[in-house]
């Protein structure tokens, strides 16, 4: 079972007290390497300082997060997939796995979409889980409902008022194509569960592909990339990174690509 992304001040009390016994297997894997080190499982400065050091000498990026790659260094066992995320989410999460559980309904119409556009199931999976919890927080909840009722300026090419003319919200079905953005939404199948996650996909795939060429990134910051201009649009993305802001700048809560990314991890965790 992959290990969980580690980094400052998981285990805490107040933060992650059920990353406690991984970040006490990294301090111990840490202090067999010849890092001095308080088995305590808290990751305090001293854990950061020594996860730095072991990166840097072991050719490896030196940011102090102990994710996929630190693990596979720390442990000698082969480089991970970097298709697959890690994440900090514990493998008992309650409400993930009653989101994992709502996605399984899905899981042969996800995988097929995911193979077509050569994206990682679980990739997938965390768009769906950030979106729409799988359809259980929209209304009605299920693929048929509809998410986002906050009202927006009118009238536009599309609308005479501040909602859709349905009644419905903004984003559309279990993966939120948003209304005003495309006309899948507006008129295509969108309440049906494949037609929905493939056009999702194909969003995802478009814009990393374009992101690819115009930034020239790959790997996890590439998919961050795709997962971030998936909700604010690929330009935003490129503004970001070309104000030299962080990726997620200009997503719903600045963090859309690197929270969908650890949800990713949880559904990866789950053999997805």
């Amino acid at each position: 079972m992959p290990h969980p992304t580690l980094r400052l001040f998981d285990g805490y009390p107040h933060t992650r007290p059920d990353l406690q016994g991984a970040v006490r297997e990294l301090q111990t894997q840490l202090k067999q390497h010849g890092y001095a080190m308080d088995v305590d499982g808290l990751f305090g400065r001293g854990t950061e300082a020594a996860v730095t050091q072991f990166q840097s000498e072991h050719g490896l990026v030196d940011d102090g997060i102990a994710g996929p790659q630190t693990w596979a260094k720390l442990l000698g066992a082969p480089p991970p997939d970097t298709r697959q995320p890690g994440t900090t989410y514990a493998a008992n999460d309650p409400d993930l796995l009653a989101q994992l559980n709502e996605a399984t309904k899905y899981r042969g119409s996800l995988q097929t979409s995911a193979q077509q556009y050569d994206l990682a199931p679980a990739v997938v999976g965390g768009i769906g889980s950030r979106e729409s919890h799988w359809g259980l927080i929209l209304k009605p909840i299920g693929p048929g409902g509809t998410g986002d009722f906050t009202q927006r300026r009118f009238p536009t090419t599309y609308r005479t008022g501040p909602l859709p003319p349905d009644g419905g919200g903004f984003g559309r079905g279990l993966m939120q194509i948003d209304y005003d953005a495309h006309e899948f939404a507006r008129t295509g199948n969108w309440q049906d569960p494949a037609a929905n996650i493939a056009y999702g996909c194909q969003v995802l795939a478009q814009n990393r592909d374009l992101l690819a060429r115009k930034l020239q990134l790959s790997g996890q910051a590439l998919m961050q990339a795709a997962l971030a201009a998936y909700n604010c649009g690929a330009g935003n993305v490129i503004k970001a990174v070309q104000n030299q802001l962080d990726i997620d700048y200009y997503t719903a809560g600045r963090d859309y690509g690197k929270d969908t990314l650890n949800r990713a991890g949880f559904f990866a965790l789950h053999g997805w």
